[in-house]
């Protein structure tokens, strides 16, 4: 075992140990869309330990050490290596006019954009239309399925969970670094996990984990509601979207049966 294993492995063992002090409500599974919300409330406590000890510092190093046009640089890069992605779910789900601009969208913010870091696209009136396999999934009539929290990935669903390795194999950094070192693609990947992390902090999600009673049920809904206003391209109506959205506790009256508490 090499050093560095030996340094992240009692780390790694100690928050798969607190992610089982998680404590699930006695209903937990009886809801027809969370099955399996026994597990996914460890999962999403393991996700979380892994958050609040390893990403968010980093992420606010980064966030220290980077200058802002320097992060809006590297976000612009790992959006333009999704626009291969992107192509080719809206041609899938017969939007040609937006997969020809994500196609376009590629190769000039690829060439001319000094391989994505200027996105010269949106300059010149090319507005990104992003899409996964999952939302072509929805769109072809495939039901939602249940919802499932993935380790390190997050949120997703029976039907979602297809969107990753499409997303993988459309990504050209896949190709790129087939051949090389196994840390090579690790590094990518905290690369885009970081980036990722930076602009949740900008969507004000820490702020959502301090106001909210449950934040399980809280990121649930939000998932599920994004989603299914994402395969509808917005056009859902008023009444569609309240009744496809659980509404969320913030009093202390249903604090007993869903507050997860973290040890």
């Amino acid at each position: 075992m090499t050093p560095s294993l030996k340094k992240w492995l009692p780390a790694s063992v100690s928050m798969a140990l607190l992610a089982g002090c998680a404590q699930v409500p006695p209903n937990a599974g009886q809801s027809p869309e969370d099955p399996y919300e026994s597990f996914n409330r460890q999962m999403f406590a393991f996700n979380n330990n892994l958050d609040r000890a390893v990403l968010k510092p980093v992420t606010k190093g980064y966030r220290w050490v980077v200058p802002e046009k320097a992060r809006e640089g590297i976000s612009n890069v790992i959006d333009n290596l999704g626009e291969p992605n992107n192509a080719l779910n809206n041609f899938l789900q017969g939007k040609v006019s937006e997969g020809i601009t994500s196609s376009f969208r590629f190769l000039l913010n690829s060439t001319l954009g000094i391989g994505g870091l200027l996105d010269v696209a949106t300059w010149v009136g090319m507005e990104r239309a992003p899409e996964d396999f999952g939302q072509t999934l929805g769109v072809w009539g495939v039901g939602e399925g249940p919802y499932l929290v993935l380790p390190l990935l997050g949120p997703s669903g029976g039907r979602d969970v297809f969107r990753w390795p499409v997303s993988a194999a459309t990504d050209p950094m896949t190709y790129v670094l087939w051949n090389e070192d196994w840390y090579w693609r690790v590094s990518y990947a905290g690369v885009e996990a970081v980036d990722l992390r930076s602009r949740m902090m900008d969507a004000g999600l820490d702020d959502m984990r301090a106001n909210v009673v449950d934040e399980y049920v809280a990121v649930r809904n939000a998932y599920r509601q994004q989603r299914r206003h994402a395969i509808a391209d917005g056009t859902q109506s008023g009444e569609e979207e309240l009744e496809s959205l659980t509404p969320l506790s913030f009093d202390d009256d249903t604090s007993d049966n869903n507050t997860v508490k973290e040890p």
